[in-house]
């Protein structure tokens, strides 16, 4: 009221408050919120069902081989897992040695790559090449998990989208995270944690922006996964009833934040090492993978495909014949030969099963009744995700979610943060992702300037644009004095020019020093060539970018300051490099 008050002091009028302004642009951000919320949830719909198709891509073939329980290669002949393995690694090779090299690249730092480099625009025929490679690895039961190319998979499918309802920059970002939510939460059946790992993992920071659409998009592709695919139970934890935090706990516990440290190390490092020889021929490198996962199939079935069938036959009390400490080290180097080598596929649950076969073993090292082996390998899980992936609330989430069980989260926010300190402290280690990324040259993530400038269309900064004709009759000209609009464009000889409007009044009051040179007429029609009339000024025209990076980019390549924009709606407006600087400065 006190605004109010004082506009009406100064001017009688309420015209400085741009009320009718303020309140279109408040219902425009509501209008963009719907829509993205009606894409986010059919797009977790579609990231549903394709997931649905996924899992029955993998496990029809493996339930025919191996039986109900799919992932127990162990049950198979040494013939039947060592051909299996080999035949993958042979047909992966061969599919690979066919496509060109643009299709090669895959997964989750693809997906990173293409968001802070292509503004998230994903190639579908490298998502096709995702989904049938990563499916020929896991029936043959390759040390890999299936949630990296479930990321791949939603996130092309959120992009695909975006592009077909033509949104801006924020909003292919807002559906890209739909996508990889949708994917992760249809994968384990974990809404909140799919919302989480689209923001620690693929975005690195949390969006309150993109929150509504994407939570939506994540509860519709876990109710589709419910209905397609059942209830996924990874092992049961009944044995829980409740956790005593004594202190012979939290030393079991640190001795466990010690064993994943090691083990996150050992699984980065081996990589780093093995992406040296990224220029090898594929048949080289598959063909390692193919002799090291037949050497193990015939000694360590267990840590053959990407299920909890090993974790789940500790947990139930079928104990292995050798230690679980020797299958934990077998698990972490075979995933970090099998993904470092470039076989296409994930590693997320390869991790949740290597940290908790540690948390089974180093349950087994404290003989206490305060120590369970079934809650030191929900630990063990959510420790090794989160120091492998930087992701402790997604590794936290994930784990309360999978078990439905709230008695973890004091022990296992402890051994998340320690471990996430202790691998960024002591090693020196980012995200597995993240340091494929600066391996090859690439950021993770973009600066606050681009981020800003992302969520922002060119609307902000644009000046309505009066699309007139090159030679207009003077009534019309006269009618000018009455717009607001300050700028007009006419198109002559395929080439855009703009003039002020006051420069077409000041030369229409020339004619009461008597006839111009820009005079002509067209019949009984007295017209104005604006080409003589006034100096117009040549300008380039283009379509409506998805953001106000793309116009700053032109504006940096060009060196031109000034460039017509074509709206949506087919309406033109004119962007110029000083309002784009004015529009920073006043926003920061």
């Amino acid at each position: 009221m006190h605004e109010i008050r004082s506009r009406l002091k100064r001017g009688g009028n309420l015209k400085g408050l741009n009320l009718r302004e303020k309140w279109s642009r408040k219902a425009r951000a509501y209008d963009d919120l719907s829509i993205l919320a009606a894409l986010g949830a059919l797009c977790g719909l579609l990231s549903g069902l394709l997931m649905a198709l996924f899992y029955a891509v993998i496990y029809l073939p493996a339930r025919y081989f191996i039986g109900a329980d799919v992932d127990a290669f162990e049950t198979l002949s040494v013939e039947w897992r060592v051909g299996l393995s080999v035949s993958a690694c042979f047909l992966l090779a061969l599919v690979f040695t066919g496509l060109p090299k643009k299709l090669h690249k895959v997964g989750v730092p693809y997906v990173v790559e293409r968001l802070n480099y292509y503004n998230g625009n994903l190639p579908i025929w490298n998502g096709v090449v995702q989904f049938f490679t990563a499916a020929v690895g896991l029936i043959g039961g390759l040390s890999i998990g299936k949630e990296g190319s479930a990321v791949h998979l939603g996130a092309t499918l959120g992009g695909y989208l975006a592009g077909k309802a033509k949104l801006p920059q924020y909003g292919v970002e807002t559906l890209l995270a739909c996508g990889v939510a949708g994917a992760i939460s249809a994968i384990f059946q974990t809404p909140l944690a799919g919302v989480l790992f689209a923001f620690e993992v693929i975005f690195l920071e949390y969006r309150q922006r993109y929150v509504l659409p994407v939570l939506l998009s994540s509860v519709i592709a876990t109710l589709v996964s419910h209905f397609l695919i059942g209830s996924l139970h990874i092992f049961s934890i009944d044995s829980i009833s409740s956790v005593v935090l004594s202190l012979d706990m939290f030393l079991a516990c640190f001795v466990l934040v010690l064993f994943i440290v090691l083990l996150s190390a050992l699984f980065l490092h081996t990589q780093k090492v093995l992406w040296r020889f990224s220029g090898l021929s594929v048949w080289i490198r598959f063909s390692v993978v193919a002799a090291l996962t037949a050497l193990v199939a015939i000694y360590f079935p267990q840590t053959l495909g990407s299920g909890y069938a090993s974790l789940s036959n500790v947990l139930s009390g079928e104990l292995v014949v050798y230690s679980l400490l020797l299958l934990v080290i077998v698990k972490t180097l075979l995933t970090a030969f099998t993904v470092g080598l470039g076989v296409p596929g994930g590693m997320i649950g390869s991790t949740f099963i290597i940290g908790g076969l540690a948390g089974a073993q180093v349950a087994q090292m404290f003989e206490s009744e305060f120590i369970y082996i079934a809650l030191f390998a929900l630990l063990g899980m959510a420790a090794m995700m989160a120091a492998s992936f930087q992701a402790p609330l997604t590794a936290l989430v994930a784990i309360v979610e999978m078990t439905h069980s709230s008695e973890v989260i004091v022990p296992a926010l402890f051994v998340i943060v320690l471990s996430c300190l202790l691998t960024r402290v002591f090693f020196h280690q980012e995200s597995v992702f993240t340091e494929r990324l600066s391996y090859i040259g690439m950021v993770s993530s973009i600066n606050p300037l681009q981020r800003y400038l992302r969520q922002h269309t060119v609307k902000p900064v644009a000046e309505d644009v009066l699309l007139i004709s090159a030679q207009r009759p003077l009534e019309r000209v006269k009618d000018l004095a009455l717009s607001v609009v300050d700028y007009a464009a006419f198109e002559q000889s395929g080439k855009w020019y703009f003039v002020r409007r006051n420069s077409l009044l000041e030369a229409l009051q020339t004619l009461d020093f008597g006839p111009q040179s820009w005079l002509v007429t067209d019949g009984e029609k007295v017209l104005m060539d604006l080409t003589k009339a006034v100096e117009p000024l040549p300008i380039q025209r283009i379509d409506e970018p998805a953001s106000l990076e793309i116009i700053l980019n032109w504006f940096q390549t060009t060196g031109l300051s000034e460039v017509l924009v074509s709206l949506s709606d087919n309406s033109l407006c004119l962007v110029t490099r000083q309002r784009l600087d004015q529009f920073l400065l006043k926003s920061e």
